[in-house]
């Protein structure tokens, strides 16, 4: 298993699905950090919304590697590339095939369809990390974005279009302040709704306006 970041509604399900020790989970070490980092407070804060739903503990990477390091499973070659902060994580990892039919497996840094999540903020960060994807990607045929469908690199400019769209309308419903009031955050969700009217996850887009003003007026 590859593991691009860790988030929870990607790293926690691990223990359901790897049940034995001898199935490798790979990822960087910043990754494996910061899993171990949030899944206490990560549990204190969704427990009580998700009671028994929610995973009671985590599986953590037992195989870690660098920026470059390349894993074969079953005569497919991944090479792994530290992308850092920015996509909606502070630590993420792109995972690349090295053989035929190439694909790259993204984590957050595109959102295929839904909404973006954003409240961790770094988004400049994230900009520069699509610059670099979409360099990166130009001749791959099949990305698969942690949400939505796969696609091809065409996926990386229209997140990008996304986020621009979005600090656009922050910075001018923010007019310099460092959050947005309740009703600027439903006329920022209506924008981006006629945006992307068929996009899901519409309530991710008042509960990130915050941190996004929070950056743009420099005191994140």
């Amino acid at each position: 298993m590859l593991v691009t970041h860790p988030h929870p509604d990607h790293v926690a399900g691990i223990a359901t699905l790897v049940t034995s020790s001898d199935v490798p989970i790979v990822t960087l070490p910043s990754v494996e950090r910061i899993m171990r980092a949030i899944e206490e407070p990560k549990r204190a804060q969704w427990t009580p919304v998700f009671k028994e739903e929610w995973i009671p503990k985590w599986t953590y990477p037992n195989r870690l590697v660098s920026d470059r390091d390349a894993v074969t499973f079953d005569g497919v070659t991944y090479r792994v590339l530290d992308m850092g902060a920015g996509g909606d994580c502070d630590a993420n990892a792109m995972w690349m095939t090295e053989t035929t039919p190439k694909a790259a497996f993204v984590g957050d840094l595109a959102f295929n369809g839904p909404h973006s999540y954003m409240a961790d903020g770094k988004i400049l960060a994230w900009l520069a990390n699509l610059e670099r994807g979409r360099a990166l990607l130009e001749d791959v045929p099949a990305i698969y974005p942690g949400h939505g469908r796969p696609g091809p690199a065409g996926m990386l400019d229209r997140q990008r279009e996304y986020l621009l769209a979005y600090c656009a309308a922050v910075k001018e419903l923010a007019d310099g302040r460092a959050m947005l009031s309740e009703p600027a955050k439903k006329e920022l969700t209506a924008r981006m709704q006629r945006l992307r009217p068929d996009a899901g996850l519409t309530f991710l887009i008042a509960q990130s306006a915050d941190a996004v003003a929070a950056e743009l007026a420099g005191t994140s």
